[in-house]
């Protein structure tokens, strides 16, 4: 598979392509989840998706087909921002880690006055998160109520970065550095490897992988799906719903395949993780959603990719 940036003519020959991209598709963890025709159009027309500040690229495979977006803002600064948008199909596949180093390079290479490439992601974001890190990038704010969520309380921003000398010399850092304190810089020396910092931030990578199955299996367009469903279900996977009944690997695949799709995307609030072994954890958290409230626990194992071996779901009285 060889996955490719191509040029997004927003003006021209990919107006119509790019607006049935973004309002086909939802984006959760944006400020704007839900895009219409008409604001398509005004962002295109104010230069927000080309101009000359601003780059954005399809992102395309040749065995996958068209896998997303990706733009860079603020090209004629020092410091350069990027956005990633993929297709609802291809989230929680690691196409943020491969396009990450394609959009690095582009930016770096063409425009020599670049110093620094930045991105943020909400807090809850940990598909997001786990994907700056894997590629090198490192964080260096937490910035507390400082990413608006409609209808709800405003959650962190959380600010990632990487360096023209990062890049230029092959991203050669200690991972460990991505996890510093919330609300501080990462200041770990480069050389140094911490060993009991590095086993929290396996960990925090191991509840990452699993965070990013969880938000998998509450999207609609994955439980539409038998295919997806199975890439994410373990072949001993089962359940103990509201009800009490007891429910199998393939039960469950049939029930969610007919579920309809619900009018807006669950919320996943109180997350709280649990190391249980290697490469197994314990995830509790409420969730809001068209049915009510509940609290769920769900277990993954992750070797290598997150599998749920079991869920259970308790609701929340009114």
């Amino acid at each position: 598979m060889t996955l490719a940036l191509s040029r997004v003519d927003a003006g021209g020959r990919d107006r119509d392509a790019l607006t049935a991209f973004l309002t086909g598709n939802v984006f959760p963890f944006h400020v704007r989840e839900r895009l219409d025709a008409a604001q398509v159009t005004a962002d295109i027309d104010a230069g927000r998706w080309g101009d000359d500040r601003t780059e954005a690229f399809w992102i395309d495979d040749d065995e996958r087909g068209r896998l997303g977006l990706v733009r860079l803002e603020d090209l004629d600064d020092p410091t350069a921002m990027i956005d990633l948008r993929l297709a609802e199909r291809w989230r929680g596949h690691g196409v943020g880690a491969e396009v990450l180093p394609l959009a690095v390079e582009h930016a770096f290479r063409m425009h020599a006055g670049l110093v620094r490439v930045e991105g943020h992601t909400r807090e809850d974001n940990m598909a997001m998160r786990r994907t700056f890190e894997k590629s090198g990038w490192v964080r260096e704010g937490w910035f507390r109520d400082g990413w608006p969520v409609v209808g709800a309380p405003p959650l962190a921003s959380v600010a990632y970065a990487v360096l023209r000398r990062e890049w230029a010399g092959g991203f050669d850092v200690n991972p460990g550095r991505a996890e510093a304190g919330a609300g501080s810089a990462a200041t770990v020396d480069v050389e140094r490897r911490d060993v009991v910092r590095q086993r929290g931030h396996d960990a925090d990578l191991l509840a990452a992988d699993a965070w990013a199955g969880e938000e998998r299996l509450l999207d609609p367009a994955v439980r539409a799906g038998a295919d997806r469903l199975e890439e994410l279900l373990a072949d001993d996977f089962t359940e103990i719903g509201q009800s009490g009944r007891h429910w199998t690997r393939s039960d469950m695949i049939t029930a969610l395949t007919a579920e309809p799709a619900p009018s807006r995307p669950p919320v996943i609030e109180e997350r709280r993780s649990r190391t249980l072994g290697p490469d197994t954890v314990l995830l509790t958290y409420v969730l809001r959603s068209g049915d009510g409230v509940s609290r769920r626990s769900s277990v993954w194992r992750c070797d290598p990719l997150p599998r749920c071996v079991f869920h259970q779901g308790t609701r929340v009285p009114a």
